[in-house]
């Protein structure tokens, strides 16, 4: 095969040099890219990082924040929301189906932490939800003597236990037995019955709450009970993508940011397998 052809005035490549030369230089490209994709891989600027993500979490308008600050800095990582409850976070993240995970710290048990890490990322105010047409709704002050006898919608137990037993215990501190008639699986359920009258209920502090128009969020001013946000993941995760994660969680959410094009994914998913 002859790569090079003889003319009068020199050598020139062939039509089969041509190619060659093309492809030759294809491939360089290539291989450089692939140089600095490992790069981006070595230093965390490029992968992915699965995350839980619950109706809880996207309360908070810090965390979503915090979310969108990693985006901006970070746009080659592929961001994965994956909805999913907490109690299933945890085995989750312990069973390296997710990365991280961000639930209420009730959910933190000695067990857990012999294979997670864990650090705050959010405070939760727990508020009662009314009907904008009850009683108390407009009441000056709500005490917890002030619920007796009344109709509560009570958080599943099967799905987060420790949540409703704390709850249970304030108000069995205070004398208050909660009359039952409905348990929920998430608070938009519970604040839509809430805003038909069905009864009153417990639920964490949140803006976007707050702007119903059929239901009130108050203060109970002698319920001392509020939940830490944490990020739970494995000890054992050495990846440099979710290090960096981590870092921007940490993060005040109002901290100034340098923005970045969005070149990245934020995919909100079906969970995932182990990660190969």
């Amino acid at each position: 095969m002859a790569l090079f052809e003889r003319r009068p005035r020199g050598v020139q490549l062939s039509a089969a040099g041509r190619m060659f030369l093309s492809e030759s230089e294809a491939i360089l490209a290539q291989v450089e890219r692939s140089v600095e994709k490992a790069r981006s891989y070595a230093s965390g600027h490029f992968g992915t990082v699965r995350v839980g993500f619950s109706e809880i979490a996207s309360g908070h308008r810090e965390i979503p924040a915090k979310l969108l600050a990693f985006r901006l800095n970070e746009p080659n990582v592929t961001l994965e929301l994956l909805p999913m409850s907490s109690q299933d976070q945890i085995e989750a993240v312990k069973d390296a189906e997710i990365d991280a995970a961000i639930v209420y710290d009730v959910h933190q048990d000695n067990a857990n932490m012999q294979v997670l890490q864990c650090k705050d990322v959010g405070d939760s105010d727990i508020v009662l939800a009314l009907y904008k047409g009850h009683r108390l709704a407009s009441a000056k002050q709500i005490r917890m003597q002030d619920l007796k006898g009344e109709s509560f919608l009570w958080p599943f137990r099967k799905n987060t236990p420790t949540y409703a037993d704390t709850l249970m215990r304030a108000c069995e501190a205070h004398g208050v037995v909660p009359n039952i008639i409905q348990e929920t699986a998430t608070h938009s359920i519970m604040l839509s019955l809430v805003g038909v009258g069905m009864g009153i209920g417990f639920v964490e502090y949140s803006e976007h709450r707050s702007q119903s128009s059929s239901v009130v969020l108050r203060k109970v001013s002698d319920l001392n009970v509020s939940f830490k946000m944490r990020l739970f993941w494995r000890k054992s995760d050495e990846s440099v993508a979710l290090s960096r994660f981590l870092e921007a969680m940490s993060l005040p959410a109002d901290q100034p940011l340098s923005r970045s094009p969005l070149s990245g994914r934020t995919a909100l998913a079906a969970p995932a397998g182990p990660r190969p």
